[in-house]
């Protein structure tokens, strides 16, 4: 018997002894007191064995779900347990579920920090509006910090149509979708949906997510604009070849003939121009980089600029750096964008106007500049010109042979080859464009 045992025995000893002692005693029942021990012992004796049944049945039952417990965790059970030794194999499983717990917080941090990073805003709220959880992506929307407490969602996204949307699936719980927008500062457009979902325990919440399409919108109206400009710059000489061959068929006129072929050659341009801009779109994939001397492209394009520079009266200046006529680029790219930008400098300069192009190298690379003393772009028009088929002037252009893709051309091959380009124009006084490519 060990210490524990023999204390309990002796307490439970003492204790009837002295429970039966006192009754006899009131109840005036003469009792030799040996009589009084041996009972006590007896009724000490078996309550002790059936707190000891008890005991054991209990220790048996928590051996078993211990070592069930163990074995998860592949932590070992001692030979012989004890009560000693089940308060240690409880300190360990306390200890397990200490470092399970600070795993789960790790494990959620880990998963916080990668919702952060998406570029999908997820928001969750309770059925008040009150936000629950807030990604970085939509707090970056919401131009909020990082502590989102007693914020609701309506100070996150300002939209009456997401209040409303919000409303509706609090009604049915179905979810929604819809496409937004949000002024933040400028206009940005969203996919949104709101659905319900079982986050917050008992209490009722919901899941917004928010993924941003603004680019998408643009290129889609890019598209669209594309399509009705080719569309409506097709149709025009191609609706004046019918006329005139129509008008052909009874009567020859030679100059019935020249129109039809001008028109003709008109949107022979046109598709040619479209080709090489689907080929400027498709980027870097497309181009076949290697190292190209410039002045040669330039000296190439000017010999084709030579008839009209001579008619106009115009005079063309040349200027390549000795360390920038080398670069590593598109040769093909970079005569169209020669082209385009010089043919432009020609047709919008005046007779007897003089026109400059200059290559200067710098430690990033080469700058070119196409510059001339014609007939300007007016301020309010600048932010357009390199969208495609706008003109300043479209009457003017199409008597010019324009087509409306060039300078969009040259914007896209630029872009294309990593660098920048933009212009600066004074109306009645010249403009100058400017092009980077980087140095390779």
């Amino acid at each position: 018997m060990n210490k524990k045992a023999f204390i309990t025995f002796s307490a439970a000893f003492f204790t009837i002894a002295f429970i039966v002692f006192i009754l006899t005693k009131r109840l005036g029942i003469d009792i030799d007191i040996f009589i009084v021990l041996v009972f006590s012992l007896l009724a000490a004796f078996i309550s002790s064995k059936i707190y000891a049944s008890t005991i054991k049945s209990l220790l048996k039952h928590i051996v078993l779900v211990s070592q069930k417990e163990l074995q998860i965790y592949n932590l070992v059970y001692p030979s012989s347990p004890g009560m000693d030794d089940v308060k240690s194999v409880i300190l360990q499983l306390m200890q397990k579920a200490k470092e399970q717990i600070q795993s789960f917080y790790k494990d959620m941090n880990v998963i916080k920090n990668m919702i952060d990073k998406v570029d999908i805003g997820i928001l969750v709220v309770n059925r008040h509006g009150k936000v629950m959880y807030a990604n970085r992506c939509i707090k970056d929307i919401g131009a909020l910090g990082s502590d989102t407490t007693d914020i609701y969602f309506f100070d996150m996204i300002r939209s009456y149509e997401v209040s409303n949307l919000f409303n509706e699936v609090l009604s049915d719980l179905k979810t929604r979708q819809s496409e937004i927008s949000i002024f933040a500062p400028h206009e940005m457009n969203f996919q949104f949906t709101i659905s319900n979902i079982d986050y917050c325990g008992s209490e009722q919440c919901f899941l917004f997510t928010l993924k941003e399409i603004t680019k998408l919108k643009q290129i889609e109206q890019i598209r669209q604009d594309f399509i009705t400009n080719a569309s409506h710059e097709l149709k025009t000489p191609l609706t004046s070849i019918i006329g005139y061959l129509e008008a052909l068929k009874d009567d020859y006129n030679k100059q019935f003939i020249d129109i039809a072929h001008k028109n003709a050659r008109r949107m022979q341009r046109i598709v040619d121009d479209m080709l090489i801009l689907s080929k400027a779109d498709r980027g870097p994939s497309d181009l076949n980089m290697k190292h190209i001397g410039l002045s040669e492209i330039i000296n190439e394009v000017k010999s084709l600029l030579n008839k009209e520079l001579e008619n106009r009266h115009q005079m063309l200046s040349i200027n390549v750096h000795e360390n920038a006529d080398v670069v590593y680029a598109d040769k093909e790219a970079m005569f169209h964008i020669f082209l385009n930008l010089m043919d432009n400098a020609v047709k919008y300069s005046r007779e007897n106007d003089r026109i400059d192009v200059e290559v200067e190298g710098n430690d990033k690379g080469v700058e070119v500049i196409v510059k001339d003393t014609g007939i300007g772009i007016p301020s309010n028009e600048l932010d357009r010109i390199f969208e495609r088929f706008y003109t300043v002037d479209k009457t003017r252009s199409r008597e010019l042979g324009g087509t409306g893709l060039g300078l969009s051309i040259v914007k896209h091959f630029v872009l294309a080859h990593n660098g920048r380009i933009w212009v600066e124009s004074t109306l009645n006084k010249g403009s100058a464009f400017h092009f980077t490519i980087p140095g390779k």
